[in-house]
């Protein structure tokens, strides 16, 4: 045997078998790269079909929330219509004056009305002014079944305003007793406002007075805006007498002031303010 040869035969031999080694250590390493990736693919994978999953759930939900609300906006609305023209025509003397407001319609009917699968709740209120163009001033609030027309009042889902001129034009005799045949000859939608935020009268100074008037309230409230009135409305409903204050002046949206008009003496009044998105329910008494 020629060693010399044999020894070149080994080392190439041991050449060949580092060889394959290292290329099966290669293909080794790029077998574990590919896994790490295809696993780092999944991993991506799944988070983003969770992610789309997260998302469809949340607009099967915005949608459904979306739908209920737009829902029981239309019964509301519906609501409102309805009473609308069934007050324009008949005057219904438990919503005068009323505050919190009365049920809208007469006999036995109760408040609650059910459209679109929703049921809510429509109550009333009532400015008569018979020897004026505006003869009736009535305002609407709508909220679901479940909600007092005292909270309804101070949060109605939907609040509307509606004139009514009961006289035909040109006006011949006007009467003050209450309307029948002509009642609602013209109407005049003044507002309607979703989510209507109405405002509040908390307290007055002074609380007491000179029949004679003429001295200035402040009245601290919220949602004052300019061109608020304020009235002082007697406690005695029936009497249906509403006086209007002058010189009103809104220095913010939580104070105003005002000129007190001629009272009755030994009478009571309600102060009440009222702007475009209603009447502030009744509260402090001036005496």
């Amino acid at each position: 045997m020629d060693l010399g040869t044999g020894k070149i035969d080994m080392e190439r031999a041991h050449g060949s078998f580092s060889q394959g080694a290292g290329e099966q250590g290669r293909a080794e390493d790029e077998r574990g790269s590919s896994l790490i990736l295809a696993l780092v693919f999944l991993i991506v994978t799944s988070l983003v079909v969770i992610s789309l999953a997260n998302l469809a759930k949340n607009d099967l939900v915005a949608t459904t929330k979306f739908n209920s609300a737009q829902s029981l906006d239309s019964a509301a609305d519906s609501a409102a219509e309805l009473a609308v023209n069934n007050i324009r025509y008949n005057f219904m003397p438990q919503t005068l004056n009323a505050s919190p407001p009365a049920i809208c319609w007469s006999g036995s009917l109760g408040s609650q009305i059910t459209l679109n699968g929703q049921t809510v709740s429509v109550w009333c209120s009532t400015r008569w002014s018979p020897l004026s163009t505006k003869t009736r001033v009535v305002t609407f609030v709508v909220c679901p079944s479940s909600t007092s027309s005292l909270v309804c009042a101070v949060n109605p889902l939907l609040e509307g305003v509606v004139t009514f001129d009961d006289y035909p034009s040109p006006r011949g005799a006007v009467s003050t007793a209450q309307c029948t045949s002509t009642c609602g000859v013209g109407m005049t939608i003044n507002s309607w406002v979703f989510d209507a935020v109405p405002p509040t009268v908390q307290s007055i100074s002074p609380t007491s007075g000179a029949v004679a008037g003429g001295a200035t309230i402040t009245v601290i409230g919220t949602g004052f805006v300019s061109g608020a009135s304020v009235n002082f409305v007697d406690t005695n409903l029936g009497s249906n007498v509403v006086l209007a204050a002058a010189n009103v002046s809104v220095l913010n949206s939580t104070t105003l002031t005002a000129v007190i008009p001629a009272l009755a003496s030994g009478a009571s009044y309600y102060v009440t303010v009222s702007t475009p998105v209603g009447t502030s329910v009744y509260g402090p008494i001036y005496n």
